[in-house]
């Protein structure tokens, strides 16, 4: 993931060691390996060389290696027109804005597979996001509901 920045990321999130105790050296571990970036042919890049550089590296040390891919999904691309129904009414209601690309399984991603989808992202304290300390002020929610009100009305073509 690295090699491709800005616009990737990685990370064993999860890590199970057997037989788990802190004085045993462990005969076996269990990784959850994520790789995720917008751009399709990055993400197939970066899932090739892990397939390619793990169980070389493992033979290296003397371990074995196995891998099942557990679920792989493409990138998606949201509605244009949601898209500028969203930044059109933030721009309207004089609120900051930014396109930025989301790595996360949002629930959007699923609703994008059979319906019209965006998301709208409001600015967390300090930056901090999908973490236990994330927090947002009672101001930036209510900026991120207008601007979805304000979208939804105009897409429904309820008020011009």
């Amino acid at each position: 993931a690295m090699a491709n920045q800005p616009n990737a990321v990685g990370a064993i999130g999860h890590i199970d060691v057997y037989p788990n105790s802190r004085n045993i050296i462990p005969g076996k571990v269990v990784c959850t390996v994520d790789m995720r970036t917008h751009l399709l042919d990055k993400l197939n890049a970066m899932v090739a060389e892990f397939m390619e550089r793990a169980p070389a590296l493992c033979e290296e040390i003397g371990v074995g290696f196995s891998c099942e891919i557990v679920g792989q999904f493409d990138p998606p691309a949201f509605d244009h027109g949601c898209v500028k129904a969203v930044r059109d009414a933030a721009e309207r209601l004089g609120y900051s804005h930014m396109d930025i690309v989301s790595g996360a399984g949002h629930d959007a991603c699923w609703i994008n597979d059979v319906a019209p989808t965006a998301m709208i992202m409001c600015p967390c304290v300090d930056g901090l996001s999908h973490n236990e300390a994330e927090e947002i002020s009672k101001d930036w929610a209510a900026a991120g509901a207008d601007v979805l009100f304000h979208a939804v009305v105009e897409t429904a073509g309820i008020v011009e």
